[in-house]
This record gives structure tokens, C-alpha cells and sequence, in this order.
């Protein structure tokens, strides 16, 4: 009996500690998103899959939230492996979907791990940052060193092929090299060497597809009518929304047809159509306060561990807004990484929520003496 009043008063702790202004922010997301997955399919088998998923990750999200996040430090090593194992497995036995196996058939449903992952990697980097540089990252051979239990889950991703997710697990690491104020100077180095080896990894690291889109990107116009097409939809659609947009449900580019993939990797275009560039600058407000949470709540515990994931999961979730909003205008590579909590989506949706509950239970645990 005591035991139970013990745990129920524990939970009520912990549940005071969360982080409301962030759930707000989350939430109104997923609001904004039901509203325009509709929009873009006219579709209500759409809005009860998209509120089926969002009904899971909130529970995923409270179930991390009230779990002490540090007993994972406990099994880091069973993490590692099983991230490589699951990746194997899609690799040999996933679905092939546009020419990548990134999904896995569990019959009722279709995953994708590399939305895991990204979490579990974030975590297994934390890991072995805290426990091997606690001095800090000075130089090249400490971020090569900090960064070597990343290269063979990276390198799996770029068989499925993956391209997208491995920029944006690369884009994670450096902003936890950044945030945690390590030597920027090799960092530069290595952007050098990157810029003077770009044209032997597109000529020979580049799969054709992903040729084909930087070619795509850089004069989208020259192939218009095929593998331009998304893009150059997708700019007509947020140019004449203009500053107010055309209003709700009024999007003609989704509703006829022109802009393929509205629902998922290009939501943003139908939010510019209809919404215009006040909309649109609201989702981006949005997005930049989520990042500022995730980053303040960093500043407020003390646990260094807890600290660089919460530096993982936002260059995670700032590494999607900059591909998937700079996809929709035309000034990124068109890589089919969705909005998160945005795009209409099983696995990606779920993942959102679980970096959500992750950040959650890293401030409710914050200083409550437990190890």
C-alpha cells in the first residue's frame, strides 16, 4: 500500500514537471497537420489514420515522458546492436518502396527503423561522449573518435539507399558539436575536405536517383514535365497563396491533382497555397519554439548525458524543417523526408512523439535523485 502511494506520488511529480508550452506547441502541430492532410485529400480515411497515429504517439509520448530516460545507459549496448540487426533485416527483407527497402511489413502495419534509429542513435552518441570525452571534444581525432560508433548504422541507411536520413543524423551530430561548444576548427576542416571530395562522391558514391535529383535542383525547369515536376508544382503552389493564401480547402494545386505527394512531402506547399506566407511563417514560428524548448530545457538539468540528447533531437528536428520546407522552394534536393508532426505518416509520426517523450522525461527526472 505504501509502495503504491509512493509510485502514484512519484508520477504525480513527474507529471507536474512536464514541459506544458512544449506540449502546446506539439499538439497545435498536429492539429495544424489533421487540418491539411484533409485539405490535400479531401480524405476523412486520411484524418482517422492521421488521428489513430497521433492517439498512439501520445500514448508512446507519456509512457517515455513518466520512464526514467538513464536506465537506458543500462542496455546502450543491446540499443547499438539492435539498431544494426533491424537495419540488416530491412535491408534483406524490408518492402522496396520507389526503388529504397526502408520498410518493414508487420501485416496490419508498415514501419520504417530508420525513424527509430535516428532516436537510438542520438542516444548511443550521448553515451559514449559522456563517458569518453569528458574533458570535451578538442580536436579532429576526438570528433572522429565520437563519431565512429555512428559509421555503421550510417552506412546501412546509405545501402537501403537512405541519403536523406544520413545527412540529417550527420546535420544531428554537428549540432551536438556545436551546442556542446566543442573545437569548431577541425569541424571546418572537414567541410573543406567534403568540398574538395564532392565531385568523386557524386560521381562515384551517388546513386543515379539521387544524381538525378541535385540535377533536378539546380534547373528543375529542364525536366519539367518528369523529375522536375514536384518542385516546380510545389513553387506555384506557395508563390500564389501570396501573403494571406487563397483560403481554407481553396487550394487548387492538391485539389486538381498538379501537386503530387500534397499529404506527406510536400504538406507545406498546400499550407503556403492556402494559408500564404503569414501561414506559413505561423508553422515555421511554431517549429523554431519547439527547438528553442527542447534547447532550454537543456539548460536547465544537470546531467550531461540528458544534455546532448536533447542537442541530437533538436538537429534532428531542425535538420527536417530545413530539408523538407527548403524541398517545397526549390533550395534544397528533393530528398522525401517529411515535416515532422506535419506529414501524413505512420512511422515518422510516432518517432516525433517518442523524441518528445524523450525530452519529457529528461526534464521530469531532472534532480529528483534517482539514478
Amino acid at each position: 500500500m505504501i509502495d503504491n502511494k509512493r509510485t502514484l506520488a512519484l508520477l504525480k511529480n513527474r507529471i507536474s514537471k512536464l514541459d506544458k508550452p512544449l506540449l502546446a506547441i506539439v499538439y497545435t502541430l498536429v492539429f495544424i497537420s489533421t487540418l491539411f492532410v484533409y485539405s490535400a485529400t479531401r480524405s476523412m480515411s486520411y484524418v482517422r489514420n492521421n488521428l489513430l497515429w497521433i492517439g498512439i504517439g501520445t500514448l508512446i509520448l507519456f509512457v517515455i515522458a513518466l520512464t526514467d530516460y538513464r536506465a537506458s545507459k543500462r542496455f546502450i549496448n543491446g540499443i547499438y546492436i539492435f539498431s544494426i540487426l533491424i537495419l540488416i533485416y530491412t535491408r534483406f527483407l524490408g518492402v522496396t518502396k520507389l526503388g529504397a527497402k526502408r520498410w518493414i511489413d508487420l501485416g496490419f502495419i508498415q514501419i520504417q527503423p530508420s525513424e527509430f534509429v535516428k532516436i537510438f542513435l542520438v542516444m548511443i552518441l550521448a553515451f559514449g561522449i559522456v563517458k569518453n570525452f569528458s574533458n570535451g571534444i578538442n580536436n579532429l581525432k576526438d570528433i572522429i573518435a565520437s563519431f565512429f560508433p555512428a559509421i555503421p548504422i550510417l552506412g546501412l541507411l546509405l545501402i537501403q539507399p537512405d541519403l536523406g536520413t544520413t545527412l540529417i543524423l550527420c546535420f544531428s551530430f554537428l549540432c551536438i558539436l556545436i551546442l556542446s561548444r566543442a573545437n569548431l576548427k577541425p569541424i571546418v576542416a572537414i567541410f573543406i575536405v567534403l568540398a574538395i571530395f564532392s565531385v568523386p562522391i557524386y560521381t562515384f558514391v551517388l546513386q543515379d536517383y539521387q544524381k538525378v535529383r541535385i540535377q533536378t535542383f539546380l534547373n528543375p525547369e529542364k525536366d519539367i514535365k518528369n523529375k522536375g515536376w514536384h518542385v516546380a508544382q510545389s513553387k506555384i503552389s506557395i508563390g500564389s497563396g501570396g501573403v494571406v493564401g487563397k483560403g481554407y480547402l481553396e487550394g487548387s494545386q492538391s485539389r486538381l491533382k498538379f501537386l503530387p505527394e500534397s499529404q506527406t512531402d510536400f504538406i507545406f506547399s498546400v499550407i503556403g497555397e492556402e494559408v500564404g506566407f503569414l501561414g506559413s511563417s505561423f508553422v515555421l514560428l511554431l517549429y523554431f519554439l519547439l527547438i528553442y524548448s527542447l534547447i532550454n530545457i537543456s539548460k536547465i538539468i544537470n546531467d550531461d548525458y540528458g544534455r546532448i540528447i536533447l542537442y541530437g533531437i533538436s538537429g534532428i528536428f531542425l535538420a527536417h524543417v530545413i530539408i523538407n520546407v527548403g524541398m517545397t522552394l526549390g533550395i534544397v534536393p528533393v530528398t522525401g523526408k517529411p515535416l515532422l508532426l506535419m506529414s501524413y505518416g505512420g512511422s515518422s509520426f510516432l518517432s516525433s512523439f517518442a523524441m518528445i517523450g524523450l525530452a519529457q522525461s529528461i526534464k521530469t527526472n531532472n534532480g529528483d535523485g534517482n539514478k
